[in-house]
C-alpha cells in the first residue's frame, strides 16, 4: 500500500505523442501511484498497453473535435483553438472525473492529447484540492516520425498526405508543434523530463529524479529488487533510431526540430528549469509560426488550384445532394433551385454526417 502521508497529487504525463508517455504512465503504475482505468487496449504500436483511460481520451476528443484540429496538430494556432472551446460544461466534466478519484493520494493520468488541455487540468486539479505534477516525455524527432510512419501512417495519408516527404514532413511538423506547446504551457510548474532512451536504459535512476522533482512516494521503492518495473520495461521497445537518414524531410524543418530538441534536453535533470533554454524555445516557436505561414504564403499557386478544384467539386456534389433532396420531397427539379436555397440543403446534409474519426483508438 501506498503511505498516506504527503500532499495530494496529480501527475500528469504529457509530451508528443510517441514519445514513452505510454512507458513512463506504466512505470509510475509499477512503482505503486493511482493510474485508473479501464485503459485503451493494448497492440502492436505498444504491446505493454498505453495506460491511457477511455474517459480522458473522450474527454479529450470532444473538444479536439469542437475545436476543429488533429488529436497531433502542426498548426501554431491549434493551441488557441482548443482554448477556444473551453467552457463550463467542460470545466464541471474534468471536476467530476476528478471527485470521482478523490480517495487516490497520487493520481496518474497519461493522454498525450493533454498537450491542449494543461492549464485546464491545474486548475481542476486546483480546485479538487490536489497540486498538480508534470512529467513531460522527450523522444528524439527522427525516431518519433518513424515511429508514426510505421503504426499511425493512415492519419498522415487522412490529412492529405500521401507519399513518405508528405508523411513525414506532416508529422515532425506535429512534434515541433506539440512538444514547443508543451514546454510552454507547463513552465513555472512542477515538472520533470524524461528522455525516452534514459527510461528504457536504466530506469531506476531516472525514476528517482523524477520522484525527487514532483515530490512522488514509491511502493515498493526503486532500490528494491528485483522490482516489478523490471519486468515491465523492455529496451527492445526501441525500435527505431535517431537518425534522420530515413526520414526525408525539408532540411530548414529538420533544422528546427533539432533545436527544439537539443533546447527541450537541457531541461532533463536542471529541475526541469532552464531561463535560457527556455528563452531559445519562445524564439524557436516564433520562428515556426513564421515557417509554416512563410511555406502556405509560398504555396499559394497551388492553394489557387486546390481551391478551384474544390469549389468544382463542391459545386457537383451540391447539385447531386440538392436533387436527391428534392426527388425525396416530391418538390422542384434541382435546376429550378436558387443557389441560397442548394447552400441551405446541402448545409443540412452535412450537419447531419457524423463528425470523422478523431486520432487514437476508439474508446
Amino acid at each position: 500500500m501506498m503511505p498516506p502521508s504527503g500532499p495530494r497529487v496529480l501527475v500528469l504525463v504529457t509530451g508528443a505523442a510517441r514519445s514513452g508517455t505510454s512507458t513512463a504512465a506504466g512505470t509510475l503504475h509499477h512503482l505503486g501511484l493511482d493510474v485508473p482505468g479501464p485503459f485503451m487496449d493494448a497492440n502492436e504500436s505498444n504491446p505493454k498497453g498505453f495506460y491511457e483511460s477511455r474517459w480522458s481520451v473522450r474527454f479529450h476528443n470532444q473538444l479536439i473535435r469542437r475545436a476543429g484540429i488533429n488529436a497531433v496538430d502542426g498548426r501554431p494556432d491549434a493551441l488557441e483553438r482548443v482554448h477556444a472551446v473551453i467552457d463550463d460544461q467542460a470545466r464541471a466534466k474534468l471536476g467530476r472525473y476528478l471527485a470521482r478519484h478523490e480517495d487516490l493520494p497520487q493520481l496518474v493520468v497519461k493522454d498525450p492529447r493533454s498537450v491542449w488541455t494543461q492549464h485546464l487540468w491545474a486548475d481542476a486539479a486546483h480546485a479538487a484540492g490536489r497540486e498538480i505534477r508534470y512529467l513531460s516525455m522527450l523522444r528524439h524527432p527522427a525516431e518519433v516520425v518513424s515511429s508514426r510512419t510505421t503504426y499511425y501512417a493512415h492519419y498522415a495519408r487522412a490529412a492529405g498526405a500521401e507519399g513518405p516527404r508528405e508523411q513525414a514532413s506532416l508529422n515532425l511538423m506535429r512534434w515541433i508543434n506539440t512538444t514547443l506547446v508543451s514546454e510552454r504551457e507547463t513552465r513555472g510548474a512542477v515538472r520533470s523530463f524524461v528522455d525516452y532512451a534514459d527510461l528504457l536504459q536504466e530506469w531506476r535512476p531516472a525514476l528517482s529524479r523524477v520522484g525527487v522533482e514532483l515530490g512522488l512516494r514509491y511502493d515498493p521503492p526503486v532500490e528494491v529488487s528485483p522490482h516489478p518495473v523490471d519486468d515491465f520495461i523492455d529496451p527492445g521497445l526501441r525500435r527505431h533510431d535517431a537518425s534522420w537518414a530515413d526520414v526525408p524531410v525539408p532540411h530548414l524543418l529538420r533544422a528546427t526540430a533539432e533545436q527544439v530538441w537539443e533546447s527541450c534536453s537541457a531541461l532533463v535533470g536542471r529541475g526541469a528549469s532552464d531561463p535560457g533554454s527556455e528563452a531559445r524555445l519562445d524564439e524557436l516557436a516564433e520562428d515556426y509560426r513564421w515557417l509554416v505561414a512563410d511555406a502556405a504564403l509560398l504555396d499559394q499557386e497551388a492553394l489557387y488550384e486546390a481551391t478551384r478544384r474544390a469549389r468544382s467539386t463542391g459545386v457537383q456534389e451540391g447539385r447531386r445532394l440538392a436533387a436527391e433532396e428534392a426527388v425525396a420531397a416530391g418538390s422542384v427539379p434541382v435546376d429550378e433551385l436558387r443557389s441560397r436555397e442548394l447552400m441551405r440543403i446541402v448545409g443540412r446534409r452535412l450537419l447531419r454526417r457524423p463528425p470523422p474519426e478523431q486520432e487514437g483508438h476508439r474508446p
